[in-house]
């Protein structure tokens, strides 16, 4: 599989001693052009000793004197074996495999996997993998998945959430590409507006990550990576189409306009116009609406030392719900409305240079600006806000004596603009982040060990440093070690990030810390640590493959930001908290093949939350103690069929206190236990696959979701107490149809 590594940032985790071999790999494309060859297996005969091939095809590898057999190996392509004599320079062709063959080798590999490379524990979510939700955004792609959790925040506006380490995903750093996403006003609606057919991987891991991607990562990092100029894959149509009158389509299509030039364009549209109460609580069960969505993406490798891209995206989304007979028939009086209209702009560029005869040697610069526009109404209130924002960075890498010794550096820089208006009541900050890091990486043996510090200057609050430290213990090239320590620090966007509460008649009350007095919302920055250990295996069990994976992590914080719903139910209360937070978050994962034909996923997570609120410590409301997953996949001879079944448990939630309420207007104090079952049928047919499936197949749905549902502008109303499902069983079906390079 090809790197997921940005162009220029890549060569970091390789090993060697003072005496290497340094080479390049390539392969022929159809017009007999000879072009560099990304993430190619490099390693001695007999031997753990193992690099891969960056974005350039370059490679370098310790020189064992007792070793003489090089061997190259990347799926799709016969492997190719070198006898070498000396510390020359080599440069090898692959060469395709037939199709069939591909085929044949693609069915046996997991969809999902835990990568070899780096100190940091990262699980890779494939394209295959994608294809077993339902589509089409990144919500829906974690359903396979029991590392994040996604749930629906509240019973009106429709918005997703992932829940990471037990914690909200505010405090996990989305990025794309390894640059900064779905920050700010992107927080809530992000998840939902990234199509899942754009994505080419995602990268999850918990815990803090490196600093060279900024300081925001407390919980874990996902990094997702999306559709190349220069893929096998040269176009992709996709349609979808449920039962609720949700329509989608999505169109990949990528140029390779020569050998050093090529664009990718991805389109995505949606529309939901069909109302529907099912509960009959007079609300719509889900929104309606449209998106649109394009990005436009070039890119350029020269073959040699030189490689870059850039691009531009926008997106349109609107969002309707509330009283389901609205339109001509709304009451202003009796009816409660939401209408949420969002308008974003991105930009992004990248450019990398690897310095002449020094491989290991590079220097990148990138970055991103983002325009985000949304105007909400929410029943007689209202919410519109406005974000601007850039980032740039500049790295560099290099080594010290050998590749066991390499070294990151450079410096990061972060704006933001926000202004917002709750009902007329100002909020916002204006805030610059710049600071400069330094990560070291060691490797001995079977040890990795990366150290990392940054230091940097907020304009509003001042210098603050973040140490991180992984380390990896390699046992053997199938089991590992791994551990990990860190701080990080956020500024909360404290409206859009808790939408949910606002989907009420809550009274908004935000408690201004001493230190923070005119800055931003009158709150201080969050601070937060998290420490893990996670260990990993891969064996053979009755001649079939299979791998255990376990890992346990804790999150404490100072000063969080808390939202307070418990303290009264006609009240959120905002303020920096003075006592303890913490959450501790164990899992383990159980993967099997079952003959060839089918593969076995089980997971158990395990999540304790402590807050100390106002009113007394609780556990954090809306997060399951307990949750567990299991997969069952098959695949038929070539791929022609393929079935997939998913079941997911969610333990009992807390949900936040209503005691206060008159009894007709209470909440229950925890959710109940349910199961979640997914299941989804392909048929592949050359170019073409058809699939059909079926959501929550055990219909399953909260019934009483929203508070004084029938008088929406009393001083109880509230739809925020949403623990599960909104919407029972749903059957879906689609088509994909694709063309791959000749």
């Amino acid at each position: 599989m090809k790197t997921q590594l940005m162009l220029f940032l890549m060569l970091c985790a390789l090993e060697g001693t003072s005496q290497t071999i340094n080479g390049q790999v390539l392969e022929e494309n159809d017009e007999g052009i000879t072009l560099p060859l990304t993430g190619v297996s490099v390693y001695w005969l007999g031997t753990n000793i193992a690099v891969q091939s960056d974005s350039l095809g370059n490679f370098q590898i310790a020189d064992e004197h007792l070793h003489s057999k090089l061997i190259l190996s990347f799926t799709g392509y016969r492997p190719d074996t070198l006898t070498l004599t000396g510390s020359e320079f080599v440069r090898v062709t692959l060469h395709q495999r037939t199709q069939l063959r591909t085929l044949e080798i693609a069915g046996k590999q997991s969809s999902t996997y835990l990568s070899k490379l780096g100190a940091i524990k990262t699980e890779v979510i494939t394209t295959a993998e994608l294809c077993k939700a339902a589509c089409c955004n990144l919500s829906e792609s974690f359903e396979t998945n029991n590392s994040i959790d996604v749930s629906t925040t509240d019973a009106v506006t429709g918005t997703k959430k992932i829940t990471m380490l037990g914690l909200s995903g505010i405090y996990t750093q989305i990025t794309q590409e390894n640059l900064p996403a779905m920050r700010g006003l992107a927080s809530s609606s992000g998840l939902q507006q990234l199509p899942g057919t754009w994505i080419e991987s995602i990268q999850i891991s918990k815990g803090v990550g490196s600093v060279a991607n900024g300081f925001e990562s407390i919980t874990g990092q996902i990094n997702l990576e999306l559709k190349k100029p220069f893929t096998d894959e040269t176009l992709l149509l996709n349609g979808y189409v449920n039962q609720m009158g949700r329509m989608e389509v999505n169109l990949s299509k990528a140029i390779a306009l020569n050998e050093k030039w090529g664009t990718v364009l991805l389109v995505h549209g949606d529309q939901m116009k069909k109302p529907i109460d099912r509960n009959k609580d007079k609300f719509m069960d889900v929104t309606d609406g449209n998106q649109w969505n394009i990005l436009n993406r070039w890119m350029y490798r020269s073959g040699k030392q030189l490689s870059g891209q850039f691009g531009i995206q926008a997106l349109g989304d609107n969002r309707r719900a509330g009283t389901a007979h609205q339109g001509n028939e709304f009451d202003v009086l009796h009816d409660w409305r939401f209408n949420k209209d969002v308008l974003r702009f991105d930009a992004f560029g990248k450019l990398g240079y690897i310095f002449q005869g020094r491989s290991l040697t590079s220097i990148g610069i990138l970055g991103n600006a983002q325009m985000n526009q949304q105007r909400t109404i929410l029943g007689n209130r209202w919410y519109d806000a406005d974000q601007q924002s850039a980032y740039g960075s500049l790295i560099f890498q290099s080594f010290i004596g050998n590749s066991n010794h390499t070294y990151r550096t450079g410096f990061n820089v972060q704006y933001d603009s926000m202004k917002e208006y709750f009902t007329g009541q100002p909020f916002g900050r204006k805030e610059l982040v710049a600071g400069a890091f330094f990560e070291y990486t060691w490797k001995s043996g079977m040890s990795t060990l990366v150290a990392g510090i940054r230091a940097d200057h907020n304009f509003l609050y001042g210098n603050f440093a973040t140490p991180r430290l992984h380390y990896k213990l390699a046992f053997s090239e199938k089991t590992a070690l791994h551990v990990s320590g860190g701080r990080g620090q956020r500024t909360a966007t404290i409206l859009d990030e808790n939408i949910s509460y606002l989907v009420s008649s809550r009274l908004l009350l935000v408690k201004a810390n001493a230190a923070a007095q005119g800055k931003g919302y009158g709150l201080l920055p969050e601070i937060g640590w998290t420490g893990g250990i996670g260990f990993s295996t891969q064996f053979e069990l009755a001649g079939q493959e299979g791998s255990l994976s376990a890992d346990a992590y804790m999150t404490w914080f100072e000063r969080q930001v808390v939202v307070d719903a418990d303290f009264s139910p006609q009240q959120l209360r905002i303020y920096n908290l003075d006592g303890n937070s913490q959450s501790v978050s164990t899992q383990v994962d159980y993967n099997q093949a079952l003959g060839k034909r089918f593969d076995l996923r089980l997971s158990y997570k395990f999540t304790q939350t402590q807050t100390q609120y106002l009113s007394g410590t609780f556990q954090r409301p809306f997060v399951s103690p307990h949750r567990a997953l299991l997969n069952l996949a098959f695949h038929s001879r070539k791929d022609k069929w393929l079935v997939d079944a998913t079941a997911n448990f969610i333990g009992s939630k807390r949900l936040p206190s209503s005691v206060l309420n008159p009894v007709a207007y209470q909440a229950d104090s925890h959710s109940p236990d349910y199961v979640m079952v997914h299941a989804q049928v392909t048929r592949n047919l050359n170019r073409w696959a058809v699939y059909v499936g079926v959501e929550n197949l055990l219909d399953v749905y909260q019934q009483n979701q929203i508070i004084s549902s029938d008088d929406p502008h009393s001083k109880y109303f509230d739809a925020s107490y949403s623990w599960g499902p909104g919407f029972g069983r749903m059957v879906y079906a689609g088509f994909r149809y694709k063309i791959m390079k000749s």
